[in-house]
């Protein structure tokens, strides 16, 4: 097939076969044990909360929720010329102490009681914990303990609604593990596109797609970066191959240059539901990475 527009090339792999126990044993291998949530009772980290209960139950993984008291905010208040201004009146008060740890202490209480219900509606093995400090410090901790970190994408500002929140932004450079970034409100959900690049990472991004596709018995977006059409036509020969032997269906396209703008726009066009992707060097480059979460609202999930 000849390269479309932008040098993409866009087909249909037909993938017959069951494959669902050799998909099971894709699912053991990927060894998801542990998911840490970011939880803070605001909309986007309940969103984030349904999805991570999803996927410890889909992986028969125990479930982290994690709330941290920011310690700036708590600093801040204690400044004599510091002042919170409301939202929706605009009006300004004084931070103050007392008040502010009472609202910390109240959002602990909702994001627990918000994971008890969803973990127990799942019967998912769960744990609270409380931390103080600030934010991204505590979760890349508790982060070197877990398989896979969840988070929300923007901040708890209704101002930073189209910006990619501080925290995500530096879990995806820092966490040791693999990390899901959902925008506010928003959940994983099918099709998967995935990132197919020929590395071990890429291969591995391919695993956790599969699996959780055929969950939901759903086909795959491949999205094929390659340098030239050689390259490419290698990586699809060979992820089509290996999908072969799980039953799995897939569309492709290929990507000559990995740019933000040009993977938002097949993400929105293919209709996908989330992203799959790898953490190398590539995906890294120039930043492409975070400008994709700046430009789309679909769930990336990266995978290291």
């Amino acid at each position: 097939m000849e390269p479309g527009p932008n040098g993409r090339q866009a087909g249909r792999l037909q993938c017959p076969g069951q494959g669902g126990r050799v998909v099971n044993d894709e699912r053991r291998d990927l060894a998801i044990k542990r998911i840490l949530v970011a939880l803070d009772a605001s909309p986007h980290s309940l969103a984030a909360l349904q999805t991570a209960t999803r996927l410890a139950e889909l992986f028969g993984a125990e479930l982290l929720g994690v709330y941290v008291e920011d310690i700036n905010l708590l600093r801040a208040s204690e400044l004599p010329f510091s002042r919170e201004t409301r939202f929706y009146s605009g009006t300004q008060r004084r931070f103050d102490l007392g008040r502010i740890e009472r609202q910390l202490r109240q959002q602990a209480q909702l994001a627990r009681q918000a994971l008890t219900d969803s973990a127990g509606r799942s019967r998912v093995r769960w744990s609270f914990r409380i931390s103080r400090g600030t934010v991204v410090s505590e979760l890349i901790a508790a982060a070197s303990e877990m398989d896979l970190v969840i988070v929300g994408k923007s901040g708890w500002s209704p101002i930073e609604k189209r910006r990619l929140g501080s925290t995500a932004r530096d879990l995806l450079a820092r966490a040791p593990k693999s990390a899901l970034i959902l925008e506010k409100g928003s959940i994983l959900q099918h099709p998967l596109a995935v990132v197919c690049d020929g590395s071990p990472l890429g291969q591995k991004a391919l695993q956790v797609a599969a699996v959780l596709a055929k969950q939901e018995e759903s086909h795959l977006i491949l999205l094929a970066v390659a340098g030239d059409p050689r390259e490419a036509t290698r990586i699809r020969e060979q992820c089509s191959k290996w999908l072969r032997g799980r039953g799995l269906m897939a569309r492709y396209v290929t990507f000559y240059e990995w740019t933000a703008s040009r993977v938002a726009e097949t993400l929105e066009t293919e209709g996908a539901g989330g992203l799959v992707v790898p953490a190398t060097e590539r995906v890294f480059e120039h930043d492409e990475l975070v400008n994709l979460l700046r430009q789309t609202d679909t769930p990336v999930l990266l995978v290291r």
